[in-house]
């Protein structure tokens, strides 16, 4: 696989790195997750599957969504 630059660095949207997975098997998914866990670039990503619901929404929405699930997510760990 290979990945090329898109646009340019000074045209950077704010807020997390959203990557969506589609199609994946479970292994793959597994195997995915270790991969972003080991680079740094990447570890504080967020990372979700895709299910019927979020086939349906429009990506704005989705990130949106994605967005407050993680921040949701980071709150309740913190409190344990």
């Amino acid at each position: 696989m290979t990945f090329r630059k898109i646009g340019s660095e000074d045209k950077k949207i704010e807020g997390p790195k959203i990557i969506l997975l589609h199609n994946f098997s479970d292994i793959e998914v597994i195997e995915f997750l270790d991969y972003i866990k080991q680079n740094e670039n990447l570890k504080k990503s967020i990372v979700a599957v895709t299910t019927p619901t979020s086939l349906n929404m429009y990506v704005g929405e989705l990130m949106n969504e994605l967005k407050t699930e993680d921040e949701e997510l980071k709150k309740s760990k913190g409190n344990k």
